[in-house]
């Protein structure tokens, strides 16, 4: 974890840009000193169910709508709308429709490293010892 000190400053990412030659990054666990990572992303199917011990997640729906599912509890996010899933609760989301665009926001940062190796491995193996590493894994429906 990064702790907040001051050589922190304040930024802005134009529409279009994003860190680190990544488009939809718009905060990063280097950028915030940890507090956050902010993702500009489009869901689709989304992921299977699954659990983060290390932190939560956010979105901010921008286009489209997303249906939710957090523990027992099931939800639909349409344009404008902003959810809250909390660490150690299982949850998943998708598009309602063909696709929906979003901010990700987690908290602490970091979890851009995760999307990051988990979109670069190559067999389940690799998979499941990343999502390990980052204390996430998936919950069986």
């Amino acid at each position: 974890m990064y702790p907040m000190t001051d050589f922190l400053t304040g930024y802005v990412v134009p529409a279009g840009a994003g860190l680190a030659r990544d488009p939809g990054l718009k905060a990063s666990r280097h950028s915030t000193g940890g507090a956050l990572t902010v993702i500009e992303t489009s869901i689709g199917a989304g992921p299977p169910l699954h659990v983060h011990d290390r932190e939560d997640e956010c979105f901010y729906i921008i286009d489209g709508e997303l249906s939710i599912r957090c523990g027992g509890d099931a939800y639909d996010a349409a344009a404008g709308s902003f959810v809250f899933l909390p660490r150690g609760r299982p949850h998943r989301f998708w598009a309602a429709g063909p696709s929906a665009r979003l901010l990700l926001i987690a908290v602490p940062g970091g979890i851009e490293d995760y999307f990051r190796e988990i979109n670069a491995a190559s067999n389940d193996a690799e998979r499941g010892r990343i999502q390990e590493r980052y204390g996430i894994r998936r919950v069986p429906e």
